[in-house]
């Protein structure tokens, strides 16, 4: 049984240790503060948000960072899911489903537009679990680094 809840500051190396995985499986680094920075938000911002899920025993298994913004085409927000990762030991429990049903939950109990994200094309288990719930788009996206 996986049970979902808000982010709290007791999470914090829970977090980390979640975040250096997923950074990992991107084959992304960051710098410290970066991530730091990360955590803060996640706790004190208005419009970003994480969510963790938990085992039956408490462990915390897999977060999920958001990002909710307005948008020129509704009056409506919308919630982008930025990060999600499940401990690799924990995939098949449903940690990843659960998250994403408690932010489309969240979604329609808040009156946002939609929830969207995206994953790497070869991604293809995260895009197994993507495909039961939501529908895939074919909109391209185009990157321009403006900093370091």
């Amino acid at each position: 049984m996986v049970h979902i809840r808000s982010l709290s500051s007791n999470d914090k190396d829970a977090w980390f240790r979640l975040w250096r995985g997923y950074l990992d499986f991107y084959e992304k680094t960051l710098d410290p503060a970066v991530s730091e920075a990360t955590w803060y938000k996640l706790l004190a911002v208005d419009d970003i948000f994480g969510l963790v899920a938990a085992d039956a025993n408490g462990k915390i298994i897999g977060i999920v960072n958001c990002v909710v913004h307005a948008n020129t085409w509704s009056t409506q927000p919308v919630c982008y899911l930025e990060d999600l990762f499940v401990d690799p030991a924990a995939r098949g429990q449903g940690a990843g489903r659960a998250l994403i049903e408690a932010i489309i939950a969240r979604a329609r109990a808040e009156g946002w537009l939609r929830v969207y994200w995206q994953t790497k094309q070869s991604n293809t288990k995260a895009q197994h679990l993507y495909d039961q719930v939501a529908q895939k788009t074919d909109w391209v996206r185009y990157d321009v680094a403006t900093a370091d």
